[in-house]
């Protein structure tokens, strides 16, 4: 199935965005798993399109759409707008880290086997 980055974004952050409303926080477990791989997923599609994923007004942007469109059926989602941009940028550092850490181990691994 070849479903388009930008699909991935906006239903994921979606998702992160009400998960995150009902008071779930990424983690290794249950619920703050499946959150954080939702995020995760959303800022792997958003690196295929080149964007930044560090850049805290991506977040804030995606936010307010999803807030725009939810506004008058989820009033949660409004109050828990800074938490959700909070996180969602937490994630994404977190994010980024792994990848340059797995990128470093990455080029050992080529590296040793001389490629």
């Amino acid at each position: 199935m070849n479903v388009k980055p930008e699909y991935i974004i906006a239903d994921h952050i979606r998702a992160a965005c009400f998960i995150i409303a009902d008071g779930v926080k990424p983690s290794g477990k249950q619920r703050g798993y499946i959150l954080r791989r939702l995020i995760r997923r959303s800022l792997s599609a958003a690196t295929k399109l080149n964007i930044d994923i560090t850049n805290q007004n991506y977040f804030k942007d995606l936010v307010n759409t999803v807030l725009d469109i939810y506004d008058g059926v989820y009033p949660e989602l409004i109050e828990s707008k800074d938490l959700i941009i909070s996180i969602l940028s937490a994630e994404s550092q977190k994010y980024s880290k792994a990848i340059t850490r797995g990128q470093k181990e990455w080029s050992k691994v080529f590296k040793k086997a001389g490629i």
